[in-house]
């Protein structure tokens, strides 16, 4: 595409036409540095990961490519920035899938609409959530939870990492399936809500693949599911919500993403050098490390995949009963 856009430019000098300032523009592209928008704190686990695939794509871009962290909202207020940034390439983000396709439906009043504002650039990794018991537990499977739940309904509880978070709405999708009353108590944090798991407060608790993946192999806890479409490596005796019959299999996933209305060429280039990024040997070991499956993506397969899960939590938010604020 960046030969064909020179090719064009020499062709119209030759000719003496002038071609459109966004195709002299994109053929030099990119000119200066990249601002990379992070909606969360510094030290995080999307700032880590962001600043892995910085490095790489500065290096294949030959222009800085430089994290800015926007934090708070759950993501919203950094995503919002983005996309109220102007569509010349120069600001892209790197999001997860919450902060598109769940927190939105949260508000009230929208600070973005994540199908219209944002365009996807690539995939970066994919993970997902566990349910987990203590391993002193007497409950050694979904199926006795499950059991036990019905044998006393209303005095058992599951934690998740705040109210409207996905391991919130899982519980609550398994608890409607399952036909179980289960109390949801809601912590800062997924570490807090394991914390309080272990300390005897909880009866079980979601959490993402590195958190219940560290406490798996240190013996604290035992992974009775996932809600994944497929079962992680990590853990591969973890039945999937589908297997135990819950029709819900969501992965979460890290993308970079831009305001909506920049050039198509310039998309290209970014998705090009993201995917050249994740496909590096000590990035793809260091998103393993973290929890995570490498995995790159095209520009309008990741624009579908934020579209098909923006409507799947719609519609479990909606038929959970939680409403926005």
């Amino acid at each position: 595409m960046k030969k064909h856009i020179r090719g064009l430019i020499v062709l119209a000098s030759l000719c003496g036409v002038t071609l459109p300032a966004w195709a002299q523009g994109n053929a030099a592209y990119p000119t200066k540095p990249i601002r990379l928008i992070v909606p969360s704190p510094a030290g995080g686990e999307p700032d880590t990961l962001a600043r892995l695939v910085a490095q790489q794509m500065s290096a294949d871009l030959r222009q800085p490519v430089i994290v800015e962290n926007k934090a708070g909202a759950g993501g919203l207020i950094g995503i919002a920035a983005l996309a109220n940034s102007k569509p010349d390439g120069y600001t892209i983000g790197v999001s997860y899938q919450a902060a598109l396709s769940l927190s939105p439906h949260l508000l009230v009043k929208k600070l973005f609409d994540p199908l219209k504002d944002i365009a996807g650039i690539g995939l970066i990794s994919v993970s997902g959530n566990a349910l987990m018991v203590p391993a002193k537990s007497p409950i050694s499977s979904y199926a006795e939870l499950v059991q036990r739940a019905r044998a006393n309904p209303g005095t058992m509880n599951f934690g998740s990492w705040g109210d409207g978070s996905a391991g919130h709405i899982s519980g609550e999708i398994m608890k409607r399936h399952a036909d179980i009353s289960m109390q949801h108590v809601a912590y800062k944090g997924s570490s807090e809500a394991l914390m309080g798991m272990l300390g005897g407060d909880l009866d079980a608790t979601f959490g993402g693949w590195a958190l219940a993946s560290a406490q798996a192999k240190a013996g604290a806890v035992r992974i009775l599911a996932v809600t994944s479409p497929e079962r992680a490596s990590m853990f591969p005796d973890a039945p999937t919500f589908r297997e135990l019959g819950i029709p819900f299999g969501l992965n979460s996933w890290y993308g970079v993403v831009a305001p909506a209305g920049v050039p198509a060429p310039i998309i290209q280039r970014l998705q090009a050098s993201v995917e050249r990024a994740v496909g590096q040997e000590s990035v793809a070991a260091s998103l393993k490390s973290m929890g995570m499956q490498p995995q790159s993506s095209t520009a309008a397969e990741l624009q579908q995949r934020i579209k098909n899960d923006y409507e799947v939590w719609g519609k479990e938010i909606s038929a959970a009963g939680i409403k926005p604020r």
